[in-house]
């Protein structure tokens, strides 16, 4: 009998055995003494960022529904039974790039996030960097008021008042003095090393004109918030392994579609010149509008299909607290689905040709029989559970319906063009 399988012994499961509530704890196996215990009585799950000498080493998952506690050793031996779920290996050291970086936050109308946040980024292994705040909901003294308050001095504030996250990207994007600039959101936090980490990405070797982090769950007490881990979370099954991507490689093969799991809008770094000049963020995109996303998908294809290098890079993470209301969760399914064929629409509007590339590839898919089946996730995540909450999967239909519709509305109502125009507003 494994270890895995003796009674009373913690149990390695996989992503689709998460129940909430689940505990969210992140180990290093090798700093922290074996017999360190692990609160587990009011869970049922366990889900854990494992650590080797502070290098991120994999993400796994613990059936402790009858346990009180587990220790660190468990896990470790666990591991080493079962094998970490992502089977990564150790980063190359790689040293942090010495060019300057600015961190820039968007904000709508979250005090308590965005000072959370900002509280984060005041504990940074490295503090040579800049903050850049982006109101996007200037009524109030919202985002004004928490800088005052905590009177962050490297810390500098500009409103975007038109609605949108596109808006308030480019309006950074066109404030932003440094040679490279982060994106974080404010329902996140960073880990203490993100800043070294998303440096470090850019001194990597491909040359990356974007890096990309991982954004993990700061906490999974609902149903909601685990639901959303078991669709593939924002890490969208990527490894923690660094991974380059190139368009034409076998990571990227196409940067429209299977869309290369690339990375999140609230984990992401690129270096300023090369994001100007492909027209930075377009505003018909994005949280705010109708279309309520693809604006970050969108960058990194035409990125892609310019010819430049994205890495992955696991060294970078951030920890987002999950919606943990269901209602909720429908709307970020019909809104994440809604931004993929806005996204689709937006790269049709500014190169027509694309059209008949998304049509020649779709036809090659059907014809293999390699279209997504209706109840699989996001990249990495093949079949959902058997209960998986059907009203998010028609949430995820309509959006997917009637994105390509809300991106039209979009430009008719920004009076933009459909050809050949720039993205920025």
């Amino acid at each position: 009998m494994s270890v895995s399988e003796r009674p009373g012994v913690v149990r390695l499961v996989g992503r689709m055995d998460l129940r909430a509530p689940a505990r969210v704890v992140d180990v290093d196996l090798v700093r922290t003494d074996p017999a360190t215990p692990i609160d587990v009585a009011p869970y049922k799950s366990l889900w854990c960022l494992s650590r080797r000498a502070g290098v991120p080493h994999g993400i796994s998952f613990w059936d402790v529904e009858h346990r009180q506690q587990v220790t660190v050793g468990e896990i470790s031996s666990g591991l080493a039974e079962g094998a970490d779920r992502t089977g990564a290996d150790p980063f190359t050291a790689v040293p942090p790039r010495s060019s300057s970086i600015t961190v820039v936050i968007c904000t709508f109308d979250r005090p308590l996030g965005l000072r959370r946040l900002l509280e984060s980024l005041h504990r940074q292994s490295d503090p040579d960097f800049s903050i850049l705040v982006v109101d996007n909901a200037p009524r109030g003294p919202g985002a004004a008021g928490v800088l005052e308050e905590l009177g962050l001095a490297r810390c500098r504030l500009v409103v975007e008042p038109r609605r949108g996250l596109s808006r308030a990207r480019n309006r950074a994007l066109g404030a932003v003095e440094t040679d490279l600039v982060a994106w974080i959101d404010d329902d996140e936090v960073a880990d203490i090393d993100w800043v070294r980490g998303i440096k470090a990405g850019f001194s990597h070797p491909c040359h990356p004109a974007a890096v990309c982090g991982l954004m993990l769950p700061a906490e999974l007490e609902s149903e909601a918030q685990v639901r959303f881990e078991q669709y593939g979370g924002f890490n969208k099954g990527r490894s923690i392994s660094p991974e380059i991507l190139v368009a034409g490689s076998a990571q990227a093969p196409r940067p429209l579609y299977p869309l290369p799991a690339i990375g999140s809008g609230g984990n992401m770094a690129f270096e300023v010149e090369t994001l100007r000049s492909v027209g930075g963020f377009d505003p018909c995109l994005g949280a705010g509008t109708s279309t309520h996303g693809g604006e970050e998908t969108r960058t990194f294809a035409v990125l892609l299909r310019s010819g430049h290098t994205v890495l992955h890079w696991p060294a970078a993470i951030t920890w987002h607290f999950h919606r943990r209301e269901m209602a909720a969760l429908r709307r970020q399914f019909f809104g994440y689905s809604a931004g993929l064929t806005a996204f689709y629409a937006s790269m049709v509007a500014s190169e027509p040709r694309v059209a008949g590339e998304l049509v020649r590839i779709l036809a090659s898919k059907l014809a293999e029989g390699t279209v997504r089946a209706p109840r699989s996730g996001t990249f990495g995540v093949t079949e959902l559970p058997a209960d998986f909450p059907t009203a998010l999967l028609r949430a995820r239909t309509r959006g997917l319906v009637e994105g390509a519709l809300r991106y039209g509305y979009e430009r008719l109502k920004n009076r933009i063009g459909f050809a050949g125009c720039s993205t920025t507003l």
